[in-house]
């Protein structure tokens, strides 16, 4: 390809890097024929470069242009030419703008007028009169800019914007165009010659600022009292720094050279970092990249738990409860809602496990009227991204990740954009679900509106509010990042990649159930009290070389202790072992046991075992008790705390072929329809259910005395601090 010649003038400086990244700066001296003539600036002897060579090089990005002779560039131009067009002020470039004007102007009149100087008096009298009125109201627009600016940083403006001549706009003399037209011509005519100086005004003879004993003690005043923990004002810096100098005799800086001196000499990042931490400064000044989603459906799931913005009432007493707890699943690929699970119940292994078995099955909404559209899916994911919950990190979770394929990342702690789309999820439930609801605590305060007081909705009444937004207003609502709804995107990616069931219903149920080991007795299976046994299945497995020492792999569902699944490790199936006493176990949860257990204690000789008997005891006393707390009414967060004990386990919707949990306490027996657009209940039966009636308990002879009647709430919060701490 043949080269262009490239136009240089002669004064002009190039600077030339050679293969080895050696640069070379040239000065042209002249055009040749077919080249240039460059001389080295380092005095060495002059060279021709041909038009090919210096195609090549710029080309190739190794030749830079400078349209002036650097070597006679003075240092107040060098500084100016170094910096773009763009990094002065808008006022120096409104005065270089109309600075070119002026020489553009004489430029132009030169050939009309006998001499330079008719030319540059003419060339001030022309655009002076053609610029003036424009020019004029542009600097009253730049000083009532200015005087906005220091107002908001609460300065005395530098012009006044009542004189509407002020900054006085003169015309320039004929020899001060004069003067810009020679810099402008011998500098290759760069618009950035033409800047003013207004920069390199003002003293700078050295002072305070700059003085090697006060910089010394600033900076030891600094380090000490200003950038560590804990954090401490500059004024008390300064005061540290003001005693340092009366000790050293000397007369100390104004508070204002102070602070400019920490302006100086620390970025506003070291400073954050010095004063709150490395992760603080991370957080504040780093940049992320953002993360591509992922190209398959159920590749990669967030998980996380929230404390909804909404306090929840009792279904049949209207008493408040507490906020409960909401846990959820969400695929990144299409960000539909795989799973839910509303409770009382804090995050543990047992919410974990309703909302795996919630994401993992399909869901029947056929019990419920109103719905427009349906809930399709499930599946099991890939990867799940979590926080470094205990229940996220459990034995338990990890045998589920192997036996059902998939696995969980921890991600590091208090890293919550990590998995940012579970998190705004809750942020946008909290606005468009909570936020116009009667008992929201968004943005309120104690002072003007108290939530607890305006409570009206229970959970079951906000389950359904819920499942009606993620269903006809989340899932079918254009989503900003995809394009589409939620829906729409899983409907497209499902056809192209299938998503992976779950082999059966009771796979969910034995295999996201909590893990525990235990041996085999010669009467059953011993767990936290309660005795499982199958004697067809346990001799069998007992009788098994090793049978008698090994621990076997359980698996408990966690509302619901009734029944155990151990595991045969050469079939690799599971077999269920009913509990022997029903009573005390069938649909009682983990929480609830231990509950029982704790007030048998509690009413028991110190060193006497605990027996069927007192569970059962315990158990009709502690439901007395909740009963008796939700009637009369408590404090929210005791009530809380009973409400916990009175979960029952329900998924939040019903999964396709059968419940995990059958049983309903009796505060949960209220039935409620979904709520119509305005939030109102369509159907509500909230007549009180009255409890079975619960036989007096008969004491065994080596029981203490039965303690007298007690006012059921104040028992009740005086053990359901103990229930928490124990339990928690």
């Amino acid at each position: 390809m043949t080269a262009i010649p490239l136009k240089f003038q002669s004064g002009d400086s190039l600077a030339i890097r050679d293969t080895t990244g050696t640069t070379t700066l040239w000065g042209v001296v002249e055009r040749k024929r077919g080249g240039y003539l460059l001389k080295p600036h380092d005095g060495s002897d002059p060279r021709t470069w041909s038009d090919d060579d210096l195609d090549d090089a710029y080309g190739a990005r190794r030749l830079t242009h400078f349209p002036c002779d650097l070597t006679g560039l003075p240092k107040s131009l060098a500084e100016v030419l170094d910096k773009t067009w763009e990094y002065w002020p808008e006022e120096v470039r409104y005065e270089a703008e109309r600075r070119l004007a002026y020489v553009m102007m004489a430029d132009a009149l030169r050939s009309l007028h006998s001499t330079w100087l008719k030319a540059f008096e003419a060339a001030a009298e022309t655009v002076y009169a053609a610029h003036h009125d424009a020019w004029a109201a542009e600097d009253r627009e730049l000083m009532a800019k200015r005087a906005g600016e220091a107002a908001a940083r609460r300065r005395k403006p530098t012009w006044s914007t009542t004189d509407p001549a002020a900054p006085p706009f003169r015309k320039p003399h004929p020899l001060t165009i004069r003067r810009w037209y020679r810099l402008w011509d011998r500098f290759g005519r760069d618009i950035r010659v033409l800047i003013p100086h207004h920069h390199r005004r003002g003293n700078h003879q050295p002072g305070l600022l700059n003085a090697p004993e006060h910089s010394a003690l600033m900076t030891k005043a600094i380090k000490q009292h200003y950038l560590g923990m804990p954090r401490k004002r500059k004024s008390y810096a300064y005061q540290q720094y003001v005693k340092a100098c009366q000790v050293a005799q000397l007369e100390p800086a104004s508070y204002r050279t102070f602070r400019l001196f920490i302006k100086r000499n620390h970025t506003e990042r070291e400073e954050y970092e010095s004063r709150y931490g490395k992760r603080a400064a991370y957080l504040k000044f780093g940049i992320f990249d953002r993360t591509t989603p992922p190209e398959r459906p159920l590749e990669e799931v967030e998980l996380d738990h929230c404390l909804i913005d909404l306090i929840a009432t009792h279904p049949l007493t209207d008493r408040p409860l507490g906020r409960p707890w909401l846990t959820a699943l969400l695929d990144r690929a299409t960000r539909v809602i795989l799973g839910v699970h509303l409770s009382f119940e804090v995050p543990s292994y047992a919410c974990l496990q309703r909302a795996l078995a919630h994401a993992f099955w399909k869901k029947d909404l056929s019990g419920f009227e109103g719905l427009e559209h349906d809930w399709p899916c499930h599946g099991i994911p890939e990867w799940i991204f979590s926080d470094n919950g205990r229940e996220l990190r459990s034995r338990s979770l990890r045998l589920t990740e192997t036996m059902l394929d998939f696995a969980v990342v921890n991600l590091p702690v208090k890293s919550p954009w990590l998995k940012g789309a579970v998190e705004r999820l809750f942020g946008t439930i909290g606005v468009q679900v909570f936020s116009h609801q009667e008992g929201t605590v968004l943005s309120r305060t104690k002072d003007f509106y108290n939530p607890v007081a305006r409570a009206r909705r229970s959970l079951p009444e906000i389950n359904r509010m819920l499942l009606r937004w993620i269903v006809d207003d989340y899932h079918v609502t254009k989503h900003g990042t995809l394009g589409v709804s939620p829906l729409e995107k899983w409907g497209q990616l499902t056809e192209l990649y299938p998503v992976r069931p779950v082999s059966s219903f009771d796979h969910i149920v034995r295999l996201t159930g909590e893990l525990i080991t235990g041996s085999i007795s010669n009467v059953g299976v011993h767990y936290d009290g309660l005795l499982y046994a199958d004697k067809r299945v346990l001799e069998e497995l007992r009788g098994r070389r090793g049978g008698l020492k090994k621990n076997w792999t359980l698996r408990i569902d966690p509302y619901d202790l009734g029944e155990i699944a151990i595991l045969d490790d050469e079939t690799g199936q599971w077999h269920v072992l009913p509990c022997t006493d029903q009573d005390i176990s069938r649909h009682v949860s983990k929480y609830q046991h231990r509950v029982h257990k704790l007030m048998a204690k509690r009413n028991l000789a110190a060193g006497l075992p605990i027996t069927v008997q007192h569970l059962r005891e315990a158990r009709a006393l502690a439901e007395d008790s909740v009963r008796a707390l939700f009637e009369k009414g408590a404090r929210t967060t005791t009530a809380a705390r009973a409400a916990r004990y009175d979960v029952n386990g329900e998924t939040f919707t019903p999964l396709a072929g059968g419940l995990l949990t059958s049983a309903r306490h009796f505060s949960s027996l209220a039935t409620t329809a979904l709520p119509s657009s305005d939030g109102r209940s369509l159907q509500q039966d909230k007549s009180p259910v009255p409890p079975e009636p619960v036989p007096p308990p008969s004491l065994p002879p080596h029981r203490s005395p039965a303690p007298t009647p007690v006012d059921m709430e104040s028992e009740i919060e005086r053990i359901s601090g103990e229930w928490f701490k124990a339990l928690r």
